[in-house]
């Protein structure tokens, strides 16, 4: 079965090869019909790395290079339902067949190096959210996407614990019997009416809530919070002294299944998604106006080729064929793959920046400045 790239299997993909290197994207539909076809549509992806090999290479080499990849249109396992795209790599001394999510562009390249771009977007998960349900009863810590939710482990803190009743009377029974109990909510016994001490047991509660979660989230992945009306604005004073960013959904959550709390928080984990690409389109901008950034290919490339470029940002699904000399930074361009010879020219700039240290961020189209290919930010 083929697996989930991480940074290790970029790096090895990265390393200098003997060319060709073949690169072959297959976007792969979840179930049904479609998915049974794909071999068939791999195929023809395999056809067209064989056109490419054909103008520079015998048919003994094309076929000890392709006869790997041959074997995986019959290999069942290749397409069983999951990720909804597929990724196949090979060159002299690799073979390595990939999963990813989201689905790429259907392409097959044949160049000097490998096409990465929709690994680094696989990578980078920039469609991934946390979303943090707090029930009168339970607190629970998932990870989202457009796809779903998936339950987190997160240390120090039971996936089901008792909350403090709050003021509005949100429940007051706790765990179910014989249920787990969260160190952070003391004694789990809710204060009689009128006890001053609610909200305060409230606030310490949510403050243990936030240490455990310290641990666990990724600054890269937005918060959304969601419970009951009188519990967010308690839980909204903790994390506002921690400098915890989040949107939050109001409504109560405790008889919600996954896919209803999917529903619910999926329009606002947008929204931060969305803001979040806005911050750095936002903040590229205004490097722009300060002279340490560039929106025009031929200067991004004599900056990334030197080491000077510290963010680039790229458009997904937008190829342009032809060459980036790695010395001066010339950029030559085709109106397609016309061979071999030619690569991705965005790709070969991802490569050059991530190689001299620098960050690389794939956005969809329509997100870029301008909708430009590709846009940098520099070092000086």
């Amino acid at each position: 079965m083929p697996k989930k790239p991480n940074l290790d299997d970029l790096h090895n993909l990265l390393s200098p090869r003997t060319e060709p290197c073949i690169s072959l994207f297959l976007p792969l539909p979840r179930h049904g019909p479609d998915l049974a076809n794909a071999p068939v549509r791999f195929r023809a992806l395999l056809r067209q790395a064989e056109n490419l090999l054909r103008e520079r290479y015998d048919g003994r080499r094309m076929k000890e290079l392709l006869a790997p990849l041959a074997g995986l249109a019959d290999a069942p396992d290749v397409f069983a339902p999951g990720p909804e795209g597929l990724a196949a790599f090979r060159a002299d001394g690799l073979f390595e067949v990939y999963r990813l999510w989201p689905a790429p562009p259907e392409r097959a390249v044949v160049a000097d190096s490998f096409h990465v771009k929709p690994l680094l977007k696989c990578l980078q998960d920039r469609h991934r959210a946390f979303v943090l349900s707090l029930g009168s009863r339970y607190v629970a810590l998932f990870e989202g996407s457009e796809r779903g939710l998936v339950p987190c482990f997160v240390p120090g803190l039971d996936v089901r614990v008792e909350v403090v009743a709050g003021p509005a009377g949100i429940g007051r029974g706790g765990s179910p019997r014989g249920g787990p109990r969260s160190a952070a909510s003391g004694s789990g016994k809710a204060p009689a009416e009128g006890d001053g001490s609610r909200r305060e047991e409230q606030l310490r509660f949510f403050r243990a809530v936030q240490a455990a979660l310290g641990g666990v989230l990724d600054d890269r992945a937005p918060l959304v919070v969601a419970g009951a009306g009188p519990l967010l604005p308690l839980f909204r004073e903790v994390s506002s002294h921690t400098g915890l960013k989040a949107e939050y959904v109001e409504g109560a959550v405790d008889d919600l299944g996954t896919e209803q709390l999917h529903a619910r928080t999926l329009p606002a984990a947008r929204k931060a998604l969305d803001a979040r690409d806005q911050a750095l389109v936002t903040e590229f901008r205004g490097q722009l106006d300060r002279g340490l950034a560039a929106d025009i290919l031929t200067r991004v490339a004599e900056a990334a080729v030197v080491g000077r470029v510290r963010r680039l940002l790229v458009a997904d699904g937008r190829p342009l064929f032809g060459r980036v000399d790695r010395v001066t930074g010339e950029v030559t361009l085709h109106a397609g793959q016309t061979g071999p010879q030619d690569d991705d020219v965005l790709d070969d700039l991802a490569e050059i920046v991530l190689a001299r240290g620098g960050e690389v961020v794939v956005l969809d189209p329509p997100k870029m400045p301008d909708e430009a290919a590709a846009v940098a930010t520099f070092r000086w």
